[in-house]
C-alpha cells in the first residue's frame, strides 16, 4: 500500500512523520506533499524526510488569494499524484489534497481535531471516506459539516510524538539558553479564516505577543523569550526586540525547548498541548476553549485556557512561580492517552487496503 500524506503545518509534519514511520515499518510506502509555509519544510528536513513534494504557498488573508493559491496547488498535485498512484490519502483536512484525491478516485481518510475550522470542514468532510477524531469532540459537530463514517480515539494528536520523547540538551546550547530560565511563545493564526471570523477587528499578520513582551520587560522579567511567528509580518514585528527575543531561522527541536521552558504560551492549540504534556505550565489564549485542550487539562497536565489577551502578561508572571509537573506522574499519565493508529488501521481495513 502506498499512502499519501499532505503536511501543511509544522504540527502536521510531525504528526504524519510518526504515522508514516509506523506504516513504513510494516512494509508500506509513503509519499509526502507540502507547501512553503511556516516551519513545515524545516520540520520535514529535520526529521530526515527530504524526499517530499513542496507545491505552492499559503494563500494569505483574502478569500480570493486563498482560492487562487489552492487552485494552483490542485493543478500541480493532480499531475504528481496521477504519476505516483497512491492507494489512499491521509490528511488533516487539506482542501487542495482532498479535491485532488477525490478527482483521481483516491479514497480519503481525514483526521481532524479542529471543528472550529468550519470552512475547510465543509470542503473536505463530505468527500472523505472516513473521519477520525478525538472522542472528546462531539461527532455531531462534524456530521453537520458533512462527515459520514466516523471513528474516534481516546486521546489527542500530540501524544503520537510525545509519548516516547527524550529531550536533547544540545538544542539549548545552540540557542545559548539555560534550562528553566526562558519562556516559549507561539503567535496566533491571525490570518486564518476562523480567526478573522472571530476577530474581524484584528489586523491580519499582527500578534498579541508584542504586548506580552513589552509588559514582561516593563515588569522587570529578564528571561529570554523564544518566539515562533507564523507569518513574515509577525517575524518582522518581533525582530525589533533584538537580543531579548530569539526567533529561530530554521526548524528546531521545539519539544526540547518546551520541556526546558519555565513557562510556555501560545495563541493556538497544538503547542499548548505539547507544552503541558511535557510538564511545563502553559497558557493558550485561543478565543475558544478547545475540547482536546480541555481533555489535557482534565488529565492533570498544567494547561490553562486564558483568552483574556490584555492580562496574558500578568498570567505569565504568575505562572513563573508554578512548579513543573512531577515527572513520574507525567509519564504515568502519558501512558493513559491513546493515539489514532488503532482507528486508522480499522479505517484502512474497512477500505480493504490492509
Amino acid at each position: 500500500m502506498k499512502i499519501w500524506f499532505e503536511a501543511l503545518t509544522g504540527k502536521q509534519a510531525l504528526f504524519f512523520h510518526y504515522i508514516a514511520k509506523y506504516f513504513e515499518e510494516k512494509g508500506h510506502t509513503t509519499v509526502f506533499t507540502t507547501r512553503n509555509y511556516d516551519y513545515v519544510e524545516g520540520n520535514l528536513r529535520r526529521l530526515n524526510r527530504t524526499n517530499y513534494f513542496s507545491i505552492g504557498k499559503y494563500g494569505g488573508t483574502s478569500l480570493k488569494s486563498k482560492l487562487i493559491a489552492g487552485t494552483k496547488r490542485v493543478l500541480e498535485l493532480a499531475e504528481i499524484m496521477d504519476a505516483e498512484r497512491p492507494d489512499v490519502l491521509i490528511t488533516l483536512a487539506s482542501p487542495d489534497a482532498s479535491r485532488t484525491a477525490f478527482g483521481l478516485g483516491i479514497p480519503i481518510i481525514q483526521i481532524n481535531d479542529t471543528p472550529h475550522a468550519r470552512a475547510v470542514g465543509r470542503l473536505t468532510l463530505a468527500i472523505s471516506e472516513y473521519l477520525i477524531h478525538p472522542a472528546v469532540i462531539n461527532s455531531e459537530i462534524f456530521r453537520r459539516l458533512g462527515a459520514q463514517n466516523i471513528l474516534t480515539y481516546s486521546g489527542v494528536d500530540e501524544i503520537l510524538w510525545i509519548k516516547d520523547f527524550i529531550p536533547d540538551h544540545s538544542t539549548l546550547e545552540i540557542l545559548n539558553l539555560t534550562e528553566y530560565n526562558f519562556i516559549v511563545v507561539r503567535c496566533e493564526e491571525s490570518k486564518a479564516a476562523y480567526f478573522q471570523e472571530m476577530y474581524p477587528e484584528v489586523d491580519p499578520g499582527s500578534t498579541i505577543v508584542v504586548k506580552i513582551i513589552e509588559e514582561l520587560e516593563n515588569r522587570g522579567v529578564k528571561m529570554k523569550i523564544v518566539a515562533f511567528p507564523r507569518y513574515e509580518e509577525q517575524r518582522d514585528i518581533l525582530s525589533k526586540f533584538n537580543d531579548q527575543v530569539i526567533i529561530p531561522d530554521e526548524s528546531v527541536d521545539t519539544l526540547t525547548l518546551l520541556y526546558y521552558a519555565k513557562v510556555a504560551m501560545t495563541g493556538g492549540g497544538t503547542m499548548g498541548r505539547e507544552g503541558a504534556l511535557l510538564g511545563t505550565p502553559t497558557i493558550y489564549s485561543f478565543p475558544k476553549e478547545l475540547d482536546v485542550s480541555r481533555y489535557v487539562t482534565k488529565m492533570g497536565f498544567p494547561l490553562i485556557h486564558f483568552p483574556d489577551h490584555t492580562n496574558v502578561p500578568e498570567k505569565i508572571i504568575e505562572l513563573l512561580n508554578y512548579p513543573r509537573m512531577e515527572e513520574s506522574k507525567r509519564i504515568e499519565k502519558i501512558k493513559e492517552i491513546e493515539t489514532p493508529i488503532k482507528s486508522l488501521n480499522k479505517a484502512l481495513n474497512n477500505l480493504k487496503l490492509i
